[in-house]
């Protein structure tokens, strides 16, 4: 059973399509005589399908589509229009509205229409995801190869066994390799910013001890971490 919210303005139109609906197995879940409304449904219920009017008050039928596909709060948006018009067909495609019916709508073509709406939605939102999990990949590999260059440089070993090391570890931890590398890349930018500040106060003529002090002093008189302090230090230096 299809869960179903329509946006028509027109109260009378709003009722019969409610009806007939019923009639076909899908449950109304809310009905809107406006766009704004439309979408507040759509964020409350989450629907399957939104049938939405193109020609409303407040947030046309064409702008609250495109809101309700961007934030993915329903499965699918079919436009329904009193007449056929090529620009609103393309705006309606470029936001990803699968599916328009052209007033009066009748039985025999609403439930084919919201069938095929709803299983091309389905087909683009795997894209999507499919997509979506390639390029997350991309980047956690990434990650990983950073990170395993730091591992090398600071453990004194070869990128092959700081790998090894990150897969033990993030088994050992229970967490994703890629998580583990990220937690590795925050630190070594975090230790970066002190050794970065330390070593500019060093060239302002600080000794490498009294260089540690004044960031640590600052940190500890201002209740912020190390990093922090660093950071503060070196908009003075002018290196942020």
């Amino acid at each position: 059973m299809k869960r179903i919210v329509i946006a028509e303005d027109e109260p009378i139109a709003c009722l019969d399509l409610s009806e007939t609906l019923k009639e076909l197995g899908c449950e109304v879940v809310g009905t809107a005589a406006d766009g704004f409304d439309a979408v507040e449904l759509c964020r409350q219920h989450r629907p399957d399908v939104v049938l939405m009017d193109v020609n409303m008050p407040v947030f046309d039928g064409l702008s609250a589509a495109e809101t309700i596909i961007e934030e993915d709060i329903a499965g699918c948006v079919v436009l329904l229009t009193a007449f056929s018009d090529s620009d609103i067909i393309a705006r309606a495609q470029r936001a990803g509205v699968t599916a328009y019916l052209v007033k009066p709508v009748t039985p025999k073509m609403l439930l084919p229409a919201i069938e095929m709406a709803y299983s091309q939605s389905q087909r683009l939102r795997e894209s999507r995801e499919e997509t979506q999990k390639a390029k997350q990949k991309i980047e956690d590999d990434r990650k990983i190869r950073k990170a395993q260059s730091i591992l090398a440089r600071t453990r004194g070993c070869t990128e092959d066994e700081a790998y090894q090391w990150l897969r033990r570890s993030a088994m050992d931890k229970r967490m994703p390799i890629a998580a583990l590398a990220d937690a590795i890349l925050s630190q070594d930018e975090r230790e970066n910013i002190v050794s970065v500040v330390k070593r500019r106060l060093i060239e302002k003529g600080y000794s490498e001890e009294k260089a540690y002090r004044c960031i640590a002093s600052h940190a500890k008189a201002n209740r912020i971490t190390l990093e922090q302090a660093a950071g503060v230090i070196a908009e003075r230096l002018g290196d942020a």
